[in-house]
């Protein structure tokens, strides 16, 4: 193509071949072009080229964070900076919060017959909490404890794994209300797992690591709801 030759749609002003807009509509202007505007164009190409290479390395980045396996990650380490704070619970006297604190170790005892699931044992751990809160004397604490009592009849060595799972989950909501609301210590904090819906009380003194009573193929799988 000799410089003389009309250029591309664009025309570069002062093109130092001497090229000239071209405005002649019988001439495929893509197929006329000036080294200047040829590079120009091979410029933006490049650009568009990482752009793309750029979303398509974070749509797989993405993909697999969304597909990580639940199994393997450490709740424990998360960011609990919105869980809930321990603000002014309720002081109990000397004797309910004794009482208390009897109760919430006999759940120690059922909580950690779940990982190691005999039917027969997860039996026995629920009435020895059953009888627990059959000691409290507070009036307030065993209302709130009431249907408690009912569901830990419930736990039987007979039931399925799931019936137990589902009891032992109304069980802890009363048992998290009573954290969350008095002040029982700070050795006591709630748990929850979103993958299979359900919440635990645990010693948080004793177990750093977040511990799934719910489900044995992810027993780490879960977060601390509370910082008492």
């Amino acid at each position: 193509m000799d410089k003389t030759d009309e250029c591309c749609k664009s025309g570069c002003e002062g093109c130092p071949w001497n090229y000239k807009p071209n405005e002649r509509e019988n001439i495929k202007k893509e197929n006329i072009m000036c080294p200047k505007c040829e590079k120009k164009v091979s410029f933006k190409k490049s650009l568009l080229a990482l752009f793309l290479v750029m979303v398509a390395v974070w749509s797989l980045d993405s993909f697999a964070s969304g597909n990580m396996d639940h199994s393997k990650m450490d709740h424990s380490k998360m960011d609990h900076s919105k869980m809930k704070k321990d603000s002014k619970r309720k002081q109990l006297t000397e004797g309910a919060k004794k009482s208390v604190i009897n109760v919430l170790q006999a759940n120690e005892e059922l909580h950690n017959s779940f990982f190691k699931y005999d039917g027969k044992k997860v039996e026995e751990a629920a009435q020895k909490l059953k009888s627990a809160i059959d000691r409290i004397n507070d009036s307030e604490l065993t209302k709130l404890l009431k249907f408690s009592k009912t569901k830990l009849a419930d736990i039987k060595a007979s039931s399925s794994r799931d019936d137990n799972n589902q009891n032992y989950h109304l069980v802890s909501m009363a048992l998290i209300h009573i954290v969350n609301t008095y002040d029982v210590g700070s050795k006591y904090n709630a748990y929850s797992c979103p993958m299979v819906k359900k919440k635990w009380v645990q010693n948080s003194k004793k177990m750093a690591k977040v511990h799934n009573p719910y489900a044995p193929n992810m027993p780490h799988c879960g977060s601390k709801d509370s910082n008492h």
